[in-house]
């Protein structure tokens, strides 16, 4: 579940600053699989891309906004 009430599967969004440090260039994750991409599964986990290409795993309140 995600509080943006988006499918977020191949969107790229911005990390909050409270949990990631940086500019919001630097805080950029791009979604591509887990419970938490959809807006009404009871999952957080979100796994994908960041911004520097390492692989990882997020969780869906850890973002501040969509980057679209």
């Amino acid at each position: 579940m995600n509080q943006l009430g988006l499918d977020l599967r191949k969107m790229t969004v911005i990390l909050k600053e409270k949990y990631y440090n940086g500019s919001e260039s630097v805080r950029t994750f791009k979604c591509e699989t887990g419970s938490g991409c959809s807006p009404d599964s009871n999952g957080n986990e979100i796994i994908g891309t960041f911004a520097d290409g390492e692989k990882g795993r997020i969780e869906s309140y850890e973002i501040e906004k969509t980057k679209e």
